[in-house]
């Protein structure tokens, strides 16, 4: 998979609610391997980081093991 084809993807956490799309990752430079993704949700887009061990599968959608609380 492509970089570019993880960005926009939907985020859904471990409830199955969808929590946002991915907007942006962590990138080890070094390694070259993704470290973390961050999510962008709401209508002003405040971004969360999820590490890559808090992802369970990544294909039509990221899907996580943990779930995402919504910040007030």
């Amino acid at each position: 998979m492509k970089t570019s084809d993880l960005i926009g993807k939907k985020v859904i956490d471990k409830n199955a609610f969808e929590v946002g799309k991915v907007n942006d990752f962590d990138l080890d430079t070094e390694k070259w391997q993704i470290e973390g993704i961050y999510v962008s949700s709401g209508i002003l887009g405040s971004d969360s980081r999820v590490s890559i061990e808090d992802i369970v599968k990544v294909g039509d959608f990221v899907i996580l093991k943990i779930e995402m609380k919504e910040e007030k």
